[in-house]
């Protein structure tokens, strides 16, 4: 018990029961303490018997000389008394716990038995994404589907991907075929655009390999993408907008303010927005380098980056047009790309186009990023003819965002480590 209880068991909410009839019934359950009649846990400074006991809907105290294990799952008859606080009754295993130990180290999946905060934190992840879905749905986009294996992935120069290999048959010939997890639905959603369908979304999920684990990254994670046609970037500005403000007001407990690593950000009014160039001059005091990607990076990772949404969100648009292969040029500044992110609170969130739909454009842009990947030491693949085909037949103007559905969860919990709003993060496969 002493081994079980520790630093979780402190979060325990008990519920307490009054009533003047009696009601009998059956509840079932896991058993997460127990009471031995020595006084050992400090919310029960008696010397009663029994255990804890823990549904889905909260937990309850069961008052018993006959006591089971503790992580049995058991079946329990039980009488609500006049007077008192507990419940008393007869029990039956449902499940046997052979050995039942979970620490500060244990996976999430059994953490989760435990700490009610965890719990908590992974029941609104769902509400959350639920709300993403309503979202848009009141707005008249249609939910779709595309494919998580592709035969051709993005090209973009610093991304790594996850390889697999289809082995099998297919119109009676033996098949091997290179495949690979998808960084992201971009192209599949495109390819619906083409077919007709103008306002579209995708929950769903994304992969990337090679890179360093931190609080703000999983190899596997969940990305939001929608595409609206006949719409630009600045109307996905406005969506973006939107829809953190509706999840906010949602989900934000009463709060004012988000609070985020310490810092109050504000939500609930206009957000900022600025040109990449003149963050540039005005948080690092430089010129933009538009064609050092090495120096553009550094420089904006370390000095600016930091500082983007610290008060309330930003914009940061119109990024080089070497670094947003898929988006159509600025009518202002051709160099430019009609590009924009968001920060909140130092935090990369989303990543959005005013599309390009120029297919000899498309081509030539994703020709120069394969010879990027080639002279950076990536894996080299393919340009999928599929998706220039279907800008070919021709896609109408139109807008799109990619957002991480995690880290956006993680900002409006308060989250600081991707970890704790995943069910089964990397660590715990």
């Amino acid at each position: 018990m002493k081994n079980f209880l520790g630093k979780l068991y402190r979060n325990m909410m008990v519920i307490e029961i009054s009533s003047n009839q009696k009601i009998k019934g059956i509840v079932a359950g896991r058993v997460i303490g127990i009471l031995d009649g020595e006084g050992m846990i400090p919310e029960f400074n008696n010397r009663e018997k029994g255990y804890i006991l823990q549904d889905d809907s909260g937990r309850i105290v069961v008052l018993s000389d006959d006591l089971p294990n503790i992580g049995d799952i058991i079946k329990v008859m039980v009488e609500k008394l006049p007077v008192g606080i507990q419940q008393v009754g007869e029990w039956q295993i449902l499940v046997n716990c052979e050995d039942f130990f979970i620490a500060p180290s244990s996976p999430n999946f059994l953490k989760m038995i435990v700490d009610e905060n965890l719990k908590a934190k992974l029941k609104k992840r769902a509400l959350i994404i639920n709300e993403i879905r309503n979202f848009f749905l009141g707005r008249g986009f249609l939910e779709i589907d595309t494919p998580a294996l592709v035969k051709y992935p993005g090209q973009e120069p610093y991304l790594d991907l996850f390889k697999t290999q289809f082995l099998g048959c297919y119109e009676g010939k033996k098949v091997k075929d290179d495949l690979y997890l998808i960084s992201s639905p971009e192209y599949a959603l495109k390819k619906y655009l083409v077919g007709g369908f103008e306002k579209i979304f995708q929950i769903g999920k994304a992969f990337r390999n090679k890179e360093s684990f931190s609080e703000r990254h999983n190899p596997e994670f969940t990305l939001l993408e929608w595409y609206r046609a006949y719409a630009s970037y600045l109307d996905i500005m406005d969506d973006t907008e939107e829809l953190v403000k509706y999840l906010f007001e949602i989900f934000n407990g009463g709060n004012e303010v988000l609070r985020y690593q310490g810092k109050e950000i504000q939500i609930i009014v206009k957000w900022d927005r600025i040109s990449v160039t003149d963050a540039f001059k005005k948080y690092a005091g430089v010129q933009m380098p538009e064609n050092d990607q090495e120096k553009f990076f550094e420089i904006f990772l370390n000095k600016i980056e930091p500082q983007l949404g610290m008060k309330k969100p930003v914009i940061i648009f119109d990024y080089p047009i070497s670094m947003a292969a898929l988006s159509k040029a600025s009518d202002v500044n051709p160099k430019l790309a009609e590009r924009f992110e968001v920060y909140i609170g130092g935090m990369e969130l989303c990543n959005a186009f005013s599309e390009l739909n120029d297919p000899i454009e498309q081509q030539k842009r994703l020709e120069e990023e394969k010879i990027l990947r080639q002279k950076i030491g990536k894996d080299i693949y393919d340009i999928d003819p599929k998706f220039i085909a279907a800008l070919q037949i021709g896609m109408p103007p139109a807008g799109g965002n990619a957002l991480g559905v995690d880290r956006l969860i993680m900002l409006l919990l308060g989250v600081d480590n991707i970890e704790n709003i995943l069910p089964i993060p990397y660590r715990d496969l």
